[in-house]
């Protein structure tokens, strides 16, 4: 590993664990499989708007260290892998289906938003 990325490298991994710490608690808030289900959609979609609204934000800004733990909080947060395996699993055909369908097209979508409405506007630092 390069030296002169610790910071940026240590920054991903405290975030990722602190993202991964609060999605663990949200799984655990309620034992069942339909909220296990619902709470990782809504941890994708929220995650994807707050990645979308920090990097928005820090468009254009020096704030590498600032950038890498956004990024690594939100990676940590968010379960795309566990989300497949979710929707491969599930026993109700329809909710599956509805489920791998309507996460990723809400996520992209919030992620759009988040960056939208935090970017600065043109020649504003």
């Amino acid at each position: 590993m390069r030296t002169d990325r610790l910071p940026d490298t240590a920054a991903v991994a405290f975030g990722g664990a602190l993202g991964a710490v609060v999605r663990f608690g949200i799984w655990h808030f309620r034992d069942t499989q339909r909220w296990l289900m619902l709470s990782t959609f809504t941890i994708n979609v929220a995650g994807c708007l707050l990645l979308g609204a920090a990097l928005g934000y820090l468009s254009g800004r020096r704030s590498p260290v600032l950038r890498s733990g956004v990024l690594g909080l939100a990676c940590g947060f968010t379960t795309f892998g566990f989300y497949a395996l979710q929707g491969v699993t599930y026993d109700a055909a329809w909710r599956s289906v509805l489920y791998i369908v309507g996460t990723p097209l809400a996520s992209v979508v919030a992620l759009a938003i988040g960056a939208l409405i935090t970017r600065p506007a043109v020649g504003v630092r």
